[in-house]
């Protein structure tokens, strides 16, 4: 029989201040947590023996359940390695009352998991608790105190914002935090020069290409590469890669920035749900601007030539930004960058404009007709839809006669696992029974190799047995996302933006014309090929 397995779960909001003390890895919110949890399990008898796994998310929002701890922990509790969660409160695991009900009444009841609560005395072992009151009560109120909250944190950051403090974690290209007030920006003078000289270059007529391209030859560090120079901080930046050079759409974002003129912005953008990170575009009329917060690293004129010398270099382009199909989604196979659409004369192509700004990439010049990558893109999308309706069919037509029954395929999968544990037990035996001399190296190595081919022929089928179960819903039905949204788009005739936006991730050009169409969907697709595969070789 496996191991009862505890999954010790532990979070703090991003508001709390302990976070930003230096010097300490995580709060002491975070400790306390951990020592209540400890103790509590410690005066359960029929927790004696059991094994702990912990997770935390130090410095998230209860409101976002993309938590990355609470997300695999969530994907081990689904692959049946944990039998048990407990948290301090029900805040803990999440402030949105309709997910956490959603765990608490369905899913975790559904998976064989307990669920408890400590400070809450919520526990899933107990019926009555799941169908409280009290209990559906006391997560909306946990909800509503989680935007209440975000409310007077984005209150109190409007009135900072509004006295000049500076309030983004990292400082601009250009400068950097003023180390006796973090709120306050200081000019960096080896990137401040460059920054000048930008500025300079577009007033005296340069396009943003030609100044990235002077840059690149020069060797010139990008902001990127610079600040990781310099000992900054940070650790995720947009970037394609590890190494990254000037492009003119970075010239042209630089040249648009006002802090550049002593100004302070707050407010461009706005995340549109509490918790979550998605942002949206919040209208310059909304912007708070206040003057003179910092030195400037260029005047107000001379950021006002390079506004003119930017316009009239955009007037003389064919910028098009109308809403189309396949916005933001062509990209070079080889430098990574988006490829540009250029709108010639109703015949729109798309080109890689990096060899424009250096020679370091060998990117295809060539010009990629719109209408040749759609034309493609349709064929593929046709046969994507083909396969979804054939494995459908085939899916159905195996199970015409019998209901899946998810509980025995989880209590199969179980038993799997089991034996391969007891294998690698055995594997570790094996190398004990060697080292002490009690059996030869041939015969260690003939038994190992058998112990081997045991373990990969029951992964295997434990793969196969996980999509599987993915791919069957509660009443033992197919649910499979690339089967319901491809199977659509059978009879479709034009590739629309929605249709784009739903299936498509990407498509890569590479020299030769060579095109790579990346959909979505892709795992759902591994997974129901496993789940027929695993059908056919049963039969």
């Amino acid at each position: 029989m496996s191991r009862y397995t505890i999954a010790v779960y532990l979070r703090l909001s991003s508001e709390d201040e302990d976070l930003k003390q230096s010097g300490k890895p995580e709060s002491n919110s975070i400790a306390n947590q951990r020592n209540l949890l400890q103790s509590y399990i410690s005066r359960v008898p029929e927790f004696a023996g059991a094994d702990m796994m912990e997770f935390c998310d130090d410095g998230w929002s209860g409101k976002n359940f993309d938590r990355p701890a609470v997300q695999e922990m969530i994907g081990l509790v689904r692959q049946n390695k944990i039998q048990c969660i407990i948290v301090k409160d029900l805040s803990r695991f999440g402030r949105d009352y309709l997910i956490v009900g959603n765990y608490l009444s369905r899913v975790f009841p559904f998976l064989g998991v307990r669920f408890i609560a400590v400070n809450d005395g919520f526990d899933s072992s107990r019926q009555e608790d799941i169908d409280s009151l009290e209990v559906a009560f006391k997560s909306l109120i946990y909800d509503l105190y989680s935007r209440d909250l975000s409310r007077k944190v984005r209150t109190a950051k409007q009135f900072r914002a509004k006295r000049g403090d500076f309030l983004s974690p990292y400082a601009p290209y250009g400068y950097r935090k003023d180390p006796d007030n973090k709120n306050h920006l200081l000019i960096d003078p080896p990137a401040a020069e460059t920054v000048r000289r930008i500025f300079s270059m577009m007033a005296d007529g340069y396009t943003t290409d030609q100044i990235a391209r002077t840059l690149n030859d020069e060797g010139v560090l990008t902001p990127m590469l610079y600040k990781r120079e310099t000992d900054c901080s940070r650790t995720k930046w947009q970037s394609i890669g590890e190494e990254n050079f000037w492009t003119g759409r970075q010239i042209a974002r630089l040249l648009r920035d006002e802090r550049y003129t002593g100004k302070n912005i707050y407010g461009k953008w706005m995340r549109d749900k509490v918790g979550h990170w998605h942002t949206i575009k919040v209208s310059r009329s909304d912007w708070i601007t206040v003057e003179d917060t910092h030195d400037g690293i260029v005047t107000r004129k001379e950021f006002d030539r390079a506004q003119a010398a930017m316009r009239a270099f955009v007037e003389r382009g064919s910028v098009c930004w109308e809403e189309r199909a396949l916005l933001r989604k062509v990209r070079c196979g080889i430098c990574g960058h988006i490829m540009e659409r250029a709108n010639a004369r109703s015949h729109p192509y798309y080109h890689c404009r990096t060899p424009r700004v250096t020679s370091a990439y060998p990117c295809s010049q060539d010009k990629i007709p719109e209408e040749d990558i759609l034309e493609v893109l349709l064929d593929g999308l046709h046969m994507q839809a083909a396969a979804a309706v054939e494995m459908e069919r085939i899916w159905a037509e195996r199970h015409r006669l019998e209901k899946k029954d998810v509980s025995a395929m989880q209590k199969r999968l179980t038993a799997l696992r089991e034996a391969n544990h007891k294998r690698e037990q055995q594997s570790k035996e094996l190398y004990e029974a060697l080292a002490f001399g009690q059996i030869s190296k041939t015969e260690y190595l003939t038994a190992k190799s058998a112990l081997t081919k045991q373990k990969d022929s029951a992964a295997v089928q434990i793969a196969q047995l996980e999509a599987e179960i993915d791919n069957t819903n509660t009443n033992g039905r197919l649910q499979n996302d690339f089967v319901s949204i491809f199977q659509k788009y059978a009879e479709v005739q034009e590739i629309t933006s929605e249709i784009a936006a739903e299936v498509l991730q990407e498509i890569r050009i590479y020299p030769g014309r060579q095109l790579e169409i990346i959909w979505n969907y892709c795992e759902e697709y591994k997974k129901m090929m496993l789940d027929l595969e695993e059908d056919s070789e049963g039969e």
